[in-house]
C-alpha cells in the first residue's frame, strides 16, 4: 500500500493532496458515525466507497502516477488489492449471475466492493430488507463478523457488518499509516492501526460540531 511513498514526501504534500486526505478522513468519520448511531443502511457504504475513490487518487499522486479520471475501475481495484489476497492465493472468489445481463460472473472481494460502489452511486443502498433487484444484497441483521454471507440463485446476500469492517480496516491502515509516517518524519513517533475506535479518525472540521 505504501510502496513508493516516503515520510519526506508526505510532509511535502501539496494543498490538493492535503485536501484529498482530509476528504478521506471526512468520509471515514461519517461512515463511523452512521454505524455508531445504528443507521448503517444508507450511509456506511456510500461514505467508505467515496473514501476509496479518493484514497486511490491520493496514493497515485504521492507515488507520482497519473491521477486522471480514466481507468477508474482498475484503479479502484488496484487500491483494495494492495491489502487483499488474490483468489489464486486463497482470497475470496464468489460466482454470481449479473442482474443486468444474466451473465455468469466471478467476483473477488475487491470486485464485489466495486459493484456495490456502482449501485450506491445511484443512491441504491442494496439493503436486503428492501429486496432490490441486484446480484449483491447487504444484510444488516446478523452482527457476527465471522459470517460473510450466502449465495442463492446467483445472488449474494452478504453480512453488511462483516464487509463494512473489512473495507474499513483497509482504509484505516491507509489513513493511520500516512499520519504515522508524517509523525515519524516530524517528531520520530509512529502509530498505525487497521482497527481504530469508532469516531477516532476525524477530519479537522466535523460538520455539525
Amino acid at each position: 500500500m505504501f510502496a513508493g511513498i516516503t515520510p519526506e514526501r508526505l510532509v511535502e504534500m501539496t494543498e490538493q493532496e492535503g485536501r484529498w486526505f482530509e476528504n478521506i478522513k471526512k468520509a471515514f468519520y461519517e461512515s463511523d458515525r452512521a454505524y455508531a448511531e445504528g443507521r448503517p443502511q444508507d450511509t456506511c457504504f456510500p461514505e467508505l466507497c467515496k473514501a476509496v475513490d479518493t484514497a486511490k487518487t491520493l496514493r497515485r499522486s504521492l507515488r507520482g502516477d497519473d491521477v486522471s479520471f480514466k481507468d477508474n475501475r482498475r484503479r479502484f481495484l488496484e487500491f483494495l488489492n494492495c491489502e487483499l489476497p488474490s483468489p489464486d492465493t486463497g482470497g475470496l472468489r464468489v460466482d454470481l449471475v449479473d442482474s443486468s445481463t444474466a451473465d455468469e460472473i466471478s467476483c473477488s472481494f475487491a470486485e464485489l466492493v466495486y459493484d456495490i460502489r456502482c449501485k450506491v452511486h445511484e443512491n441504491e443502498n442494496l439493503n436486503a430488507a428492501e429486496a432490490p433487484n441486484y446480484h449483491i444484497l447487504i444484510d444488516w441483521t446478523p452482527r457476527e463478523c465471522n459470517f460473510f454471507g450466502f449465495v442463492s440463485a446467483g445472488r449474494l446476500t452478504c453480512n453488511g457488518h462483516s464487509v463494512w469492517r473489512r473495507l474499513r480496516e483497509i482504509l484505516a491502515k491507509f489513513i493511520t499509516g500516512i499520519d504515522g509516517m508524517i509523525s515519524f518524519a516530524t517528531n520520530r513517533s509512529f502509530s498505525i492501526t487497521c482497527a481504530p475506535p469508532l469516531g477516532s479518525v476525524r477530519p479537522r472540521r466535523v460538520i455539525g460540531q
